[in-house]
């Protein structure tokens, strides 16, 4: 084998960087420019997002007497309304706050649209759209004995329909 001198080797390699440096700094300079477009380049666009709302409040129909008579009926109406932009499943827990007046006092809690559950909330069955009201939970109390001092306690809950085939599960799922 022929061994190449040493100014052929350098005739090689001058011819070799006078190639490869332009191609080199050519393909820098165009990276360079690539890297910039993409990194000055912008775009803006409105995202158009609502958010809807759910909100549910007690409608009362209620004037409180001085003392409970017995044997007497007292009307008291307990609704709930949707007063959110959605569709909402709501429940209602409602108990006379006192243990004697509870035991005085019944209560016709309606089981046509309303379903007590283990939690000690009545659930409503149907879903309430916005703007709508429940049916009553109940509408009377009856006195059976005198009670003198009667407080009971209304509360509700809601949660939004879409998603959950009822109640009960819509409620479990915000735990």
């Amino acid at each position: 084998m022929r061994r190449m001198s040493e100014r052929t080797i350098r005739r090689a390699a001058v011819k070799l960087i006078r190639i490869q440096l332009p191609v080199l700094f050519l393909l820098c300079t165009m990276l360079i420019g690539i890297t910039a477009g993409f990194l000055i380049s912008s775009d803006s666009v409105t995202n158009r997002l609502s958010c809807g709302y759910n909100s549910a409040v007690i409608r009362e129909n209620y004037e409180a007497p001085e003392t409970f008579a017995k044997g007497e009926s007292y009307t008291k109406e307990v609704s709930v309304r949707n007063e959110g932009s959605v569709p909402c499943y709501v429940r209602v827990f409602a108990e006379i706050s006192r243990p004697e007046a509870r035991e005085a006092v019944d209560v016709d809690y309606s089981t046509s649209e309303w379903s007590k559950m283990s939690d000690g909330y009545y659930y409503y069955s149907r879903v309430l759209n916005a703007g709508e009201e429940s049916s009553p939970l109940f509408t009377t109390l009856i006195a059976k004995e005198n009670v003198s001092d009667f407080e009971m306690i209304c509360y509700s809950e809601s949660v939004q329909a879409y998603g959950f085939a009822g109640a009960k599960e819509a409620f479990e799922a915000i735990r």
